[in-house]
């Protein structure tokens, strides 16, 4: 059924539409409880190019939010790696909540 618009063409409905089942399928529970979720490549690529930015910039000091649009990472994972690296002894964080690179020494 045609209806139509504030510009007076017909537009088709939402009735109109014919849908048609998709077929899925899921893996068997044993299997699927055993996949890895995340890309480990994918997420070292991505630790190795934020140690090389501040092993490169010895003065870069940087927020949460500044680090996550400055290397492009959402929020949460680059806090996750931001952490991480920290704890590792790589970065430094201040009181403050800015991160920085570890001086040796320090």
């Amino acid at each position: 059924m045609l209806r139509p618009n504030p510009s007076g063409a017909s537009v088709p409905s939402l009735d109109d539409v014919k849908g048609r089942p998709v077929a899925m399928s899921l893996l068997p529970p044993a299997i699927y409880g055993k996949r890895e979720r995340r890309d480990l490549a994918s997420r070292e690529a991505v630790v190795r190019r934020i140690v090389a930015e501040f092993q490169d910039m010895p003065g870069l000091v940087l927020s949460l939010k500044q680090a996550s649009r400055f290397l492009g990472v959402d929020e949460a994972a680059c806090a996750r790696i931001l952490t991480t690296l920290t704890q590792a002894g790589v970065l430094r964080r201040s009181p403050t909540e800015y991160y920085s690179r570890r001086e040796p020494g320090i």
